[in-house]
């Protein structure tokens, strides 16, 4: 059975014939297009049904914002909690010392009571309508009953937002190091600052790379600590993930990093080989970060802005 054109109505040149990269059914002529008309290059198209719902730059900053609201509110109930369970230790090991059932020196809480603490330090209940944020992990140091505060360490682990907000590709300018094209999903990182999203919503449907050296682009903000999961402004998964993979080991055997000119910045992409290890993989296997940089000017430091 011949597609038809959905646009024109017409069969037409059976050569020129896209279909939707998600159903697959739809179908357009490459000239029905809107934009400029390719005629070699794989065409990104989706239909109606299947293009993906554009969430916009207010939506995504309020989701930000709410999150870091949710974050501070969860952090003040867990200390609200901590501090009233460890009073109330306190309190049981005078009472106990003044019968003579506990001796003079340092005590330690129980296991059960330990048990007891972290699960009242559960998050509170969150109205955020933004359910694809991870709450943050809170470790709980040890307390003793000599102890006026309780001392908190507090990490937020960065993590990809599930829903991408850009998918396209990257055309590298020097195919012989590399697959001319690659598709490609960008994932903010829950840590991200609200300008990646103003700069990444500039982005255009294919972004023209350089592969170069990456001593030559390495951020001096690195050099001395090295990046952490703190300094991923974007994620990038694959759409096909055996040119990606293919991708991934190229620049880390090879020591390079992808460069991007965007409208206000410099885009640099890294292999996540790189960060800590407890980062290095997502869903067991290595990914692409990036982080935006400043545009060099003979004024300006190569520092890295996330």
């Amino acid at each position: 059975m011949e597609s038809v054109c959905l646009k024109c109505g017409d069969v037409g040149f059976i050569e020129a014939i896209v279909f939707c990269n998600k159903c697959e059914a739809c179908a357009l002529h490459r000239y029905c297009l809107d934009g400029p008309v390719i005629f070699t290059d794989e065409v990104i198209w989706f239909c109606e049904d299947c293009e993906p719902k554009q969430i916009s730059q207010k939506t995504k900053l309020a989701s930000l914002a709410n999150y870091r609201i949710q974050t501070r509110r969860k952090l003040k109930h867990c200390v609200k909690r901590l501090k009233e369970r460890n009073q109330q230790h306190k309190r049981k090991i005078k009472e106990k010392g003044k019968n003579g059932k506990v001796k003079s020196g340092m005590h330690n809480i129980s296991h059960e009571q330990e048990t007891e603490s972290k699960n009242e330090c559960e998050p509170v209940p969150s109205n955020s309508p933004n359910s694809n944020v991870v709450p943050e992990s809170i470790q709980i140091s040890q307390v003793t009953v000599t102890d006026d505060l309780i001392p908190l360490e507090v990490h937020v682990d960065a993590q990809p937002i599930a829903e991408p907000i850009w998918r396209g590709n990257l055309l590298f300018c020097d195919k012989s190091k590399t697959t001319g094209t690659v598709k490609l999903l960008a994932h903010l990182s829950s840590l991200a600052s609200p300008k990646v999203l103003e700069e990444v919503d500039l982005f255009p449907e294919v972004l023209s790379a350089d592969l170069l050296p990456r001593s030559a682009v390495w951020p001096t903000s690195f050099k001395k600590k090295g990046p952490t999961d703190k300094s991923i402004a974007l994620y990038f998964f694959p759409v096909n993930e055996s040119v990606f993979d293919k991708l991934v080991d190229d620049i880390i055997r090879t020591e390079e990093a992808v460069r991007v000119v965007t409208e206000n910045a410099v885009l640099l992409i890294f292999p996540s080989t790189l960060l800590p290890i407890q980062h290095q993989r997502f869903q067991s296997k290595h990914y692409l970060w990036g982080v935006f940089k400043k545009k060099q000017t003979s004024l300006e430091a190569n520092d890295a802005v996330s």
